[in-house]
């Protein structure tokens, strides 16, 4: 499914090519991880003696992979890190980690300075033009769409000395959220900076069709259920502004359904900024509505029924799937924001699954569910044990009425077999009684050749009687002219 090619300068070297040619270079292994904001990565083991075994140098050697199946590129990047070693039995091979494009924001580094009301295209921009005056052409970016904004669309940045992608993250996607991606259009690479990317498909991720194994992580740790607010420094004094004097001379806001689900877990925030007790209970109020949330992370192993064509649609990172497993009470769209990808089973995915949030009532709601769907399938499993006892009883007695047919069956072929041998006698008998008949029938052949060969013998003696007659009747006949000759004295 994937042909894998390396790029040296202008020469090109297939290390993976799909053939059925056992001489074909393969490569031993290999997997590809994509994410959202990071840099893809791709590794694989090399045998010996592959073509391009000694055609991979760190940070200079460009690889492709790229899927037949759909004719678009799976990876593109550069080696990163070759390393070769040698196992016990003497076979050496190479394990080569290789990263995507966006590691060529790491090829640079940013330079002091200070921007004030930039939009977020432009301060991207600067970066990017900073980047692309310090590497060679093939690592250059163009700033593509850019859909992520500012509230007031004015940004106040400060930039140092760092690398260019951790200035990006630090300053723009941690700051303003938004997503990276790589983009070719007409030969250019464009980086865009969008709000979000993928969409939502209605391929499903379901128990007993694809999904194999989903491990789900509910996350309360950043719970504060009694929290203290604190607000700007008193004058004179470390003491901060509390909100005693406007919510009854407490100091702290319960969160009462996080109390009763978790305890009290008590922590402060701090608001330099805030001057006003009243503002002060508003920001504390908004924050435990904001935080008091359960984090939830999902990791899933599923069948990408895309490569046999028994889905629509395949696994893409930033894409949402409804994903259904009732028996941990999971339906609902959940975003991958990871994938991991084996060459050489491209159909088995794994995916990891960005965080969800719900709030205390929902993670309460959610463990009566659970249980609900527990009893549910406790219930249903005593009913198909109950279904399964009376099957079983059922196929007891089908085992009895089998066993006197088989008895009926044995006493049947018994008796078949005594027929058998009688109309076996019975046909060595007709046997002997056809031979003897055959005999008779010769016999009274013979017997009538015998009397034919007579009857011919005494036609023949008939016939010579007859010529004997004839031949006295002729001299009879002759004498008698001799007679009446002699009488009349004729001479």
């Amino acid at each position: 499914m994937y042909q894998i090619t390396i790029k040296n300068n202008n020469e090109e070297t297939i290390i993976n090519a799909l053939s059925t040619d056992i001489e074909a270079p393969r490569l031993l292994s290999g997997s590809i991880k994509h994410g959202i904001n990071t840099i893809d990565n791709f590794t694989f083991n090399i045998a010996f003696n592959n073509p391009g075994y000694n055609k991979l140098n760190a940070l200079t050697t460009l690889v492709e992979v790229l899927n037949i199946k759909n004719n678009t590129l799976e990876f593109k990047g550069r080696v990163l890190i070759p390393t070769e070693n040698m196992s016990s039995d003497g076979g050496i091979i190479k394990s080569v980690t290789c990263e995507s494009e966006l590691g060529y924001l790491m090829d640079s580094s940013t330079v002091y300075g200070e921007y004030h009301n930039i939009s977020v295209r432009d301060f991207l921009k600067v970066i990017i033009d900073n980047h692309n005056s310090q590497v060679s052409e093939d690592k250059k970016f163009q700033v593509g769409i850019v859909t992520v904004i500012d509230n007031n669309d004015s940004l106040y940045r400060y930039l140092g000395y760092v690398k260019t992608f951790d200035a990006i993250k630090d300053k723009l996607i941690d700051r303003l959220g938004g997503e990276l991606k790589i983009r070719y259009e007409d030969g250019i690479r464009y980086l865009d900076y969008l709000s979000s990317i993928g969409e939502l498909k209605n391929t499903e991720i379901r128990v007993a069709k694809n999904l194999q194994t989903i491990e789900q992580e509910k996350d309360p740790t950043s719970i504060i259920s009694r929290l203290i607010p604190l607000g700007n420094k008193l004058e004179d004094s470390e003491e901060r502004l509390t909100i005693e004097s406007v919510n009854n001379g407490i100091k702290y806001i319960d969160d009462i359904a996080a109390i009763g689900e978790f305890g009290v877990i008590v922590d402060s925030v701090t608001w330099d900024n805030v001057t006003d007790s009243s503002n002060l209970l508003r920001k504390g109020q908004e924050y435990l509505k904001e935080n008091n949330r359960i984090k939830k992370k999902y990791k899933v192993t599923a069948l990408d029924l895309s490569t046999i064509g028994l889905d629509f649609d395949s696994f893409e990172v930033g894409n949402s799937y409804p994903v259904i497993n009732p028996l941990m009470s999971i339906n609902e769209n959940l975003r991958v924001i990871e994938k991991t990808i084996d060459i050489y089973n491209p159909q088995s995915s794994s995916l990891s699954i960005g965080d969800k949030f719900e709030d205390i009532k929902a993670y309460q709601l959610g463990i009566v569910k659970a249980n609900r769907n527990i009893q549910i399938i406790n219930d249903n499993l005593n009913t198909t044990i109950a279904t399964v006892a009376t099957v079983s009883t059922e196929v007891n007695n089908t085992v009895e009425v089998v066993k006197n047919t088989n008895e009926i069956l044995t006493n049947t072929n018994e008796t078949l077999a005594d027929l058998t041998g009688t109309i076996s006698n019975i046909n060595q008998s007709l046997q002997d009684n056809i031979n003897k008949t055959l005999e008779l029938a010769n016999t009274i052949t013979n017997i009538n050749k015998s009397l034919q060969d007579n009857i011919n013998k005494t036609l023949g003696l008939e016939n010579t009687t007859s010529n004997i007659q004839n031949t006295l009747n002729n001299t009879n006949e002759k004498l008698e002219k001799l007679k009446r000759r002699v009488m009349l004295e004729v001479y």
